[in-house]
C-alpha cells in the first residue's frame, strides 16, 4: 500500500474525517472463496495516514445483519480518549447493526509511527475487518529530499474458514487445546494459495491466482524504500526476507528507534507486532526479486497438509506472467538473518525507567484444558478467565463489577505511579501480549531451555538473581510483547494515563477463551 509521507508530515495538524460502512462479502483472498469483512466494499478497510497532533474522525456504520462491531486503534495512546479505544466489554458496547458509533480522538503531539485499527468484538478481526494506521513524523520543508519511498504491508496468516468455526474447534475437547493452524497467508488482502493442497475432508471453492494479479509490493528497483510491516494475524509469528537486498529495522511499534544491522531476512514479527525496516537494493540484485515470508510454526499446534508455511509475493512490477515460481521455496536462515528478539532502543534513557518502580503487578498466563471446564480450553491470568459483562465495565461502578474477574487497579495520586509488570507464560508457546492506552519499556525477556520453567517472581527474587537478563539503559519501547514460552518478561510504564485499559493476549483463539 503505497504511502505520503511528504504530504502529511510537512502539513501542519488538521482534522481528517471518515465515514465507514461494514458490510459482509463474498472475496477470494487468496484465490479460495470465504465471507470476508468489507469497509466501504474493500478488504482490508481504509488507511489512514495522518501526521502527531492530528484529530481523527471516523463514523462508523454497522450495515451487518446480526452483529455488532467496535473498533480499536492499536498502539495509540488515546490519552483523554478512553471511550473511544472500541474494546467491547472494557470502554463500549458494540455497534449494534443498522446503528452508527462516531470515534473521535486527537493523536498525541509527539506520537509518531506504525500503528493498525481492528475490530474488537467477536472475532472479526480473524475474518478481515482491519487496515492501516500510519501517523507520520512532523518535518520541515526543507527535508522533504531526505524522505525515502513509504509502503504499508499488512501480513497475516489466512483461515478459509469464519473464525467462529475456527474457535468453535478450538473450544471442544477435539482440540486438545492445541491452537488452530491456518490455511494460508495474505499480504494488504491477496494471497496465493495452491488449490492442489486443499484435503478432501475441508473443500474450498479455489482458483489459482496469476502473477499478473499482483499489484507490486517495491515501486522501484533503486533507492531505499520505507517497508512499515503489521502482522495481522491470529497466531503465526513471520520473518521476511527479498531476493537480492538488505532489510534494516529502523523502528518497532509505535515509532521506538532501535539500533540495528541490515540483515538478509528479519524475524520474528508476532501478532499485533509492527516492524520499521530499511529496504536497499544489492549490486547483485536478482533480475526477478521475490518478497519471500515464512509462517513461524512455534504456535502451531497441528499439522495441516493444505498449508505451506513459505510464501512469494513478486516485490517489483512485473515482467513474467502467468505463474512462474507459483510457490516458495524455503526461506533461508543466513547468517545475515536480524532477530527481532535481540534489538535494544537507541532512544535516551528515561530517568523513569531506572528508577525502582513504585507498584508491582504479577500476572501468570497459561491455557488450561480442565475436566471440571469440561476439557474445554480456556485462557486464564492469575487463575481467572475474562467473560465480557452485558455493560462495559468504564460505565459501571466498581464495586458492581465481577468480583471473579482479575483487574489490576493503579491509583492515581498527585504524580504518576512507576508501575513493574511482570507477566509469567506457563505454556509451550509464546504469547503476544498488547496493552491498551499505553507503550512500556521491555526491561527483560526470558526464554526457558526445554523441560524446564522460567517464571519470574519479583517478591521473592531480587532483579539480580532473576533467570533473565536485563536491559534498563536501551531498553525497547513497545506496545505489544512477545512472552516466550516457559519464559517472561518485565515491563515497565508510567501510570499516567487515567482509564480502563486492556491487557491481552492478540492470538484470537486465547482472547476468544478469557486470556485478558
Amino acid at each position: 500500500i503505497p504511502l505520503h509521507p511528504v504530504e502529511h508530515s510537512t502539513r501542519d495538524p488538521t482534522t481528517l474525517t471518515f465515514e465507514w460502512h461494514v458490510t459482509l462479502g463474498t472475496r477470494a483472498p487468496d484465490g479460495v472463496e470465504k465471507q470476508v469483512y468489507l469497509v466501504n466494499g474493500h478488504f482490508p478497510g481504509p488507511t489512514i495516514e495522518g501526521r502527531s497532533g492530528d484529530r481523527i474522525i471516523v463514523r462508523v456504520y454497522n450495515d451487518l445483519r446480526d452483529e455488532g462491531l467496535s473498533l480499536h486503534w492499536h498502539g495509540l495512546r488515546m490519552q483523554g480518549f478512553n471511550a473511544m479505544d472500541g474494546a467491547v466489554g472494557f470502554t463500549q458496547c458494540p455497534i449494534s447493526p443498522g446503528s452508527s458509533f462516531v470515534y473521535d480522538f486527537r493523536i498525541r503531539d509527539d506520537e509518531h509511527g506504525t500503528f493498525w485499527w481492528h475490530s474488537h468484538a467477536q472475532l472479526q478481526r480473524g475474518d478481515g475487518l482491519f487496515g492501516g494506521l500510519v501517523i507520520h513524523e512532523p518535518r520541515r520543508s526543507d527535508a522533504n529530499a531526505a524522505l525515502q519511498d513509504e509502503a504499508l504491508l499488512l501480513i497475516g496468516d489466512w483461515f478459509h474458514r469464519k473464525q467462529s468455526d475456527v474457535l468453535a474447534w478450538y473450544s471442544s475437547p477435539a482440540s486438545a487445546g492445541k491452537e488452530p493452524v491456518p490455511d494460508s497467508m495474505v499480504i494488504n488482502g491477496r494471497g496465493r494459495y495452491d488449490c492442489s493442497m486443499a484435503v478432501p475432508a475441508r473443500p474450498v471453492h479455489c482458483k489459482a491466482t496469476a502473477l499478473s494479479d499482483f499489484p507490486p509490493l517495491i515501486k522501484k528497483s533503486a533507492g531505499e524504500t520505507r517497508l512499515r510491516v503489521v502482522n495481522t494475524g491470529t497466531v503465526a509469528g513471520l520473518t521476511l526476507g527479498v531476493d537480492g537486498a538488505s532489510l534494516q529495522p529502523l523502528q518497532v511499534d509505535g515509532g521506538c528507534k532501535v539500533d540495528a544491522k541490515a540483515g538478509d531476512s528479519v524475524g520474528t514479527l508476532y501478532p499485533g507486532e509492527r516492524v520499521d525496516l530499511l529496504l536497499k537494493w544489492k549490486s547483485d540484485q536478482a533480475a526477478e526479486p521475490w518478497f519471500n515470508v515464512y509462517l513461524d510454526h512455534e504456535n502451531l499446534g497441528f499439522g495441516n497438509p493444505a498449508l505451506n508455511p513459505n510464501h512469494t509475493f513478486p516485490a517489483l512490477p512485473k515482467t513474467v506472467t502467468g505463474h512462474d515460481r507459483e510457490y516458495a521455496s524455503p526461506l533461508k536462515f543466513r547468517d545475515h538473518h536480524m532477530d527481532l528478539a535481540t534489538l535494544s532502543s537507541t532512544e535516551e534513557p528515561s530517568h523513569i525507567v531506572t528508577a525502582d518502580e513504585e507498584q508491582t503487578i504479577l500476572l501468570y498466563a497459561s491455557t488450561q484444558t480442565l475436566s471440571v471446564n469440561g476439557n474445554i480450553p480456556l485462557g486464564f491470568i492469575n487463575h481467572t478467565s475474562w467473560h465480557p459483562q452485558s455493560l462495559p465495565l468504564l460505565s459501571q461502578n466498581r464495586s458492581s463489577w465481577d468480583d471473579k474477574q482479575l483487574i489490576p487497579f493503579i491509583p492515581s495520586g498527585s504524580k504518576p505511579t512507576r508501575v513493574k509488570l511482570v507477566i509469567n507464560n506457563l505454556d509451550d508457546g509464546s504469547h503476544p501480549f498488547h496493552l491498551h492506552g499505553y507503550s512500556f519499556h521491555v526491561l527483560s525477556s526470558f526464554r526457558a531451555e526445554s523441560g524446564s520453567l522460567g517464571s519470574y517472581n519479583p517478591y521473592a527474587t531480587p532483579e539480580s538473581d532473576s533467570p533473565g537478563e536485563w536491559n534498563r539503559e536501551k531498553p525497547l519501547r513497545k506496545d505489544t510483547v512477545s512472552v516466550p514460552r516457559k519464559g517472561h518478561v518485565v515491563l515497565s510504564f508510567v501510570a499516567d494515563n487515567p482509564g480502563m485499559w486492556m491487557l491481552h493476549c492478540h492470538m484470537l483463539v486465547h482472547m476468544g477463551t478469557g486470556m485478558a
